[in-house]
């Protein structure tokens, strides 16, 4: 039987507000039933979460991105990547869901909830303000596509 949902949190606890896909999703856990929600941290993508989405009927990947919009959390749907990527370090959440497909043959729902990040230096779990601000939308969010039959993204 399949998990409803699967919320993987990405990043490194250590390196500043990239702690905040794993602490958004420590927080998810506390809240949700573990016997439809599995909830697991990961610093990056990697090609044996392949196993795990194949048991899932939605994933929420939650991460500190980049880029985009200052102060605002974006709620992304997920698509397959079919361009010839090589798997290792710096596996992509597209390449990763079509992975999925060639080994387990289904690949489910998947959406990527991020907020930009400020600083990546070192520092132990220790989040901007801004970021801390965006723990609580983060977490809301994740519920909302976790509960919804319809989940509409913001790209």
């Amino acid at each position: 039987m399949k998990l409803a949902a699967l919320v993987i949190g990405l990043g490194n606890t250590l390196r500043g507000d990239d702690a905040l896909g794993p602490i958004a999703a420590e927080r998810v856990r506390q809240v949700v039933d573990p016997q439809a929600v599995r909830v697991i941290n990961r610093c990056e993508p990697t090609p044996d979460l392949a196993l795990e989405l194949s048991k899932t009927g939605r994933a929420v990947f939650l991460d500190a991105s980049i880029e985009g919009p200052a102060d605002r959390v974006l709620v992304r749907r997920l698509q397959e990547t079919h361009a010839a990527e090589a798997l290792g370090h710096q596996l992509s959440l597209g390449t990763l869901l079509s992975l999925t497909r060639r080994l387990y043959d289904d690949v489910p729902e998947a959406f990527a909830i991020t907020f930009p990040g400020r600083t990546f230096e070192l520092s132990d779990r220790c989040l901007t303000p801004e970021a801390e601000s965006a723990v609580a939308t983060m977490v809301a969010k994740t519920l909302r596509v976790i509960e919804s039959k319809q989940v509409i993204a913001d790209a």
